[in-house]
């Protein structure tokens, strides 16, 4: 699922090798338009973070399959085609899969052979990744609901009016975090939907929130990341990226990724070409790092590595403790998703009609040159 689990904090695993970035396969999906795009998708769209176990890797693909494919060789075992394109994290459970996308549809499939077992149709798009939990699967809907169904047959328990979620949820210590496009961060109990609190982010936000140290990160489309208290909502700081505009959205200052808290700190790319590391107590800035393009994935950061992918198709490797480029490669043209990382390898679709699987190897030379922006820690507003 989305980030791994539940909590949104497993990134990936190592180890890495020596060396720079290559690609070890790559698969080609198709392409299809859908009622809200008439120009083709393939490959992966945002945010797309393939799910990886034992021997297969399973993706939702924007030409409206979900792929089971072998992990050594990219091969295609099955693929189950919806309606439309197919954009959320699938998420296994037992011998089951939930996948959903633009179609409005959530599908449970089989994960040996991708038959259907039941499908569940919601009044709009589902682009985030569910959460299971004691048999409850919980998620947001751009329908303007938080939903509740049952696992076993897909039955509707409750659902909530919080207005439209992008993102996906997050849940922690028994409590769901989501976030919404009207701007407004929410705090539920899971047992019967009741809101615990709400706050006013005030601008749109993607951005799947991140619970640790007391805090909830998240962000916006406003350029602007902001930490709540995970108690009772209140703002606790904020940071606005270079160019942000307070409450005021728009594609070349945004943020579409969402936060990853790591070793103290707090990790995430923005539509500005930028990476930052912020101190998840303060905000302040620790570096940030200039990619070729806007970043619209999240940035994992596994064994002191930060993970992403941008816009101009470059895929970056940065060391996370000083922000310097360790490695990078272009394999796409738009890079939108969320790379998976397991056992050092690297799989992550472009918005080019393929997924790819990379790892580094001490045959390929490493960068060049770093392009870290380390700077004096700029204050955020408390």
């Amino acid at each position: 699922m989305w980030l791994g689990n539940g909590e949104r904090n497993f990134y990936g695993s190592g180890p890495w090798k020596d060396g720079g970035l290559k690609v070890v396969w790559q698969v080609e999906t198709g392409f299809m338009s859908g009622r809200l795009h008439k120009d083709p998708w393939g490959g992966t769209s945002w945010p797309g973070q393939p799910s990886i176990k034992n021997d297969r890797v399973y993706f939702p693909s924007a030409d409206g399959n979900v792929y089971c494919l072998d992990k050594n060789d990219g091969s295609v075992i099955w693929k189950f085609k919806g309606r439309d394109s197919m954009k959320a994290t699938p998420v296994l459970v037992d011998d089951k899969i939930l996948a959903s996308g633009l179609d409005h549809h959530l599908y449970c499939l089989n994960q040996k052979d991708g038959s259907l077992i039941w499908d569940y149709e919601t009044g709009f798009e589902i682009d985030g990744s569910t959460i299971v939990s004691d048999g409850r699967i919980y998620f947001g809907d751009e329908d303007h609901n938080f939903y509740c169904l049952n696992l076993a047959d897909g039955k509707l328990i409750y659902k909530v009016l919080v207005g439209s979620v992008e993102g996906s949820i997050t849940m922690k210590d028994g409590r769901i975090y989501l976030g919404t496009e009207g701007g407004d961060l929410y705090c539920i109990d899971p047992a019967d939907g009741k809101f615990i609190w709400k706050s006013r982010i005030g601008a749109d936000s993607d951005s799947t929130p991140a619970v640790a140290n007391g805090f909830v990160y998240t962000a916006a489309e406003d350029g602007v990341v902001r930490a709540y208290k995970a108690d009772n909502g209140e703002l606790a700081w904020t940071f606005a990226t270079d160019g942000a505009r307070l409450y005021a959205g728009g594609e070349h200052i945004g943020i579409w990724g969402s936060p990853i808290f790591a070793n103290g700190k707090i990790y995430i790319g923005g539509s500005n070409h930028y990476v930052y590391c912020l101190t998840a107590d303060k905000g302040e800035v620790v570096w940030k790092y200039q990619a070729r393009g806007p970043i619209w994935g999240t940035t994992p950061v596994v064994d002191d590595r930060v993970v992403f992918g941008d816009k101009a198709g470059w895929i970056h490797l940065v060391n996370a403790d000083d922000g310097k480029l360790i490695s990078e490669l272009k394999i796409g043209d738009n890079i939108n998703s969320t790379p998976a990382v397991l056992d050092g390898r690297i799989y992550i679709g472009a918005f080019n009609g393929k997924l790819y699987c990379l790892e580094t190897d001490s045959s390929v030379p490493p960068a060049p040159a770093a392009t870290a922006t380390p700077e004096p820690r700029r204050k955020s507003k408390r």
